[in-house]
């Protein structure tokens, strides 16, 4: 069971390495009057849905 979570934590690392690279690329290449920014802290997140179930 150990190695299915590091290899799900893993797909999450690339898909976040992935969206990193739009960003990037987006900034890069559509220079926006202020650069998009994304945060990778998923904390909120994650507390934020750990709430709705226990609610539901």
């Amino acid at each position: 069971m150990t190695l299915a979570f590091k290899q799900r934590r893993n797909q999450i690392v690339a898909d976040s390495f992935q969206l990193k690279t739009d960003i990037d690329s987006y900034n890069e290449n559509q220079q926006p009057p202020v650069a998009l920014q994304m945060s990778f802290d998923l904390t909120d997140d994650l507390e934020e849905l750990a709430a709705a179930r226990r609610v539901a």
